[in-house]
């Protein structure tokens, strides 16, 4: 077995089928499938059932594909060191982000990466954080920006804090009443809010598979809501526009309100009773290699937002 057969039965593995994986590696359908059949000849046990649709890894394939991945990235970690020694500054990061942080943090650092870096490309994995956690397993993601708990992360990965980012409590005034405000609003500080008493207020929740919603749904708990009357959409810059308009309420980090006017042109509150913050940090697998390009978009997303890990 070689690493060519490897990658090959991993995305048909990640395809979940034969001819797609055929299209993706650009080779032809019945190539790939004697490339298969030929390992489990020499291997003395299927692989795949191909009875099923999409097809399934048998127990033997699942423990292949495991240590395959393993290989794999000692492969490319390996090269990437290689890289570095020889000084070979080329080649390519596979960075995942959800959408919209992408179009917040990385026009703010991609020129200056590009400068020390021209030959190194970024792809990017827009997707949601439960998406993103997943190709950094799998190996498809070399790199992930993500917000959430270091606690939250599942095993094998580590994480290094680019900076802490504020929650806002955002909602028409109509939803405000006077009895809600612990502190009335001054010059340097936004109003503070009684979660407790929005009990007949609609909440607007991110869905399923995004970090805010999990953060919205401890907050709103904390505060003895249940948000049984909720609208769920998929952007958190939709759920502030949706609450400006007098749909609800929502909790959403900063990086929603900014590109929308920021704090003034929205109307924003703090909350109290939870904690209003939460991390962004830097996401990778343990056991990967950092070559100098992705350490130094590491340096650069801290430098530019301001924070270093403590």
């Amino acid at each position: 077995m070689d690493f060519r057969e490897m990658r090959y039965i991993v995305t048909v593995a990640d395809c979940g089928s034969i001819t797609a994986a055929a299209k993706k590696l650009y080779i032809s359908q019945p190539s790939l499938s004697y490339m298969i059949s030929k390992t489990e000849e020499e291997a003395g046990v299927k692989l795949f059932d191909r009875h099923s649709s999409p097809i399934t890894l048998t127990y033997a394939g699942k423990r292949y594909v495991e240590v395959a991945r393993e290989i794999l990235a000692m492969n490319d970690n390996l090269h990437k060191e290689l890289h570095d020694i020889g000084n070979e500054v080329s080649g390519e990061i596979n960075l995942g982000i959800p959408t919209e942080r992408a179009g917040y943090m990385l026009p703010k650092i991609l020129k200056k990466f590009k400068g020390s870096f021209p030959k190194v490309t970024l792809r990017l994995r827009e997707a949601r954080s439960s998406v993103i956690i997943s190709d950094l397993h799998s190996g498809k993601v070399d790199l992930a920006v993500l917000p959430g708990r270091k606690e939250d992360l599942p095993g094998g990965l580590c994480s290094e804090l680019i900076y802490r980012e504020q929650l806002y409590l955002v909602a028409s005034p109509e939803y405000v009443k006077d009895d809600m405000i612990l502190e009335k609003g001054t010059k340097d500080k936004l109003p503070l809010v009684d979660l407790s008493k929005m009990k007949n207020v609609p909440f607007i929740l991110m869905g399923e598979g995004q970090y805010i919603r999990k953060y919205a749904e401890e907050i709103l708990h904390d505060a003895g809501l249940k948000a049984e009357e909720m609208v769920v959409v998929t952007s958190a810059i939709s759920a502030v526009q949706l609450a400006k308009a007098g749909l609800g309420a929502t909790i959403v980090s900063e990086r929603a309100v900014i590109p929308q006017g920021g704090l003034k042109e929205n109307p924003c509150y703090r909350y109290a009773g939870s904690d209003a913050m939460w991390d962004v940090s830097a996401v990778y697998r343990e056991d990967a290699y950092l070559d100098r390009p992705t350490r130094y978009l590491i340096d650069l997303l801290k430098e530019q937002f301001g924070h270093s890990e403590d």
